[in-house]
């Protein structure tokens, strides 16, 4: 009888310290899911975007949205750079200007953008950033200058650089 009391006591003592392990992951995977929606917040507000960029799961196809008509005669490239960097407060752009029908832009702190949004953060970035631009009258190209990471490279940019079905 004995016996059967200390096994009965060592399984309850082993199952307990089971589920306290398992609560702690539970918890911790909390708190990276919390950690990226906060992460996902900073990097992408879409109140004045004009163009946005994503996967149709119905469709299931990439597509690059209009999300609002510009006025073209009043639109700037200082304006744009206004509007992207209130999208992407994670990735802050400078307008450099314009020649012939390349609009340049750079982008000092590249980290957010190339190690840490992601491939399809990255891409995202480009395209909506490549788009908006591209709306500027006789801006056919965009040059991004910035570091190279690992999920974006720099270089002149065009509207049919990326295979996507456009809905405007």
């Amino acid at each position: 009888m004995k016996n059967r009391l200390i096994l009965i006591g060592l399984i309850i003592l082993i199952s307990s310290c089971n589920l306290a392990q398992r609560d702690d992951r539970v918890s911790e995977d909390i708190t990276d899911k919390s950690e990226i929606d906060k992460e996902s917040s900073v990097v992408y507000e879409s109140s004045d975007a004009i163009w946005k960029y994503g996967f149709n799961q119905q469709t299931e196809e990439f597509e690059v949205t209009k999300l609002r008509p510009v006025d073209k005669q009043t639109l700037t490239g200082e304006k744009l750079e206004n509007i992207i960097n209130k999208n992407w407060p994670g990735v802050q752009i400078k307008f450099i200007g314009t020649s012939n029908d390349t609009a340049f832009i750079s982008i000092p702190e590249s980290e957010v953008l190339t190690q840490r949004m992601g491939s399809a953060g990255a891409e995202s970035f480009m395209v909506s950033t490549t788009y908006s631009f591209t709306e500027l009258i006789g801006i056919n190209h965009v040059s991004f200058g910035f570091e190279e990471g690992d999920h974006a490279i720099p270089g002149a940019y065009h509207r049919n650089s990326w295979d996507v079905k456009i809905i405007e």
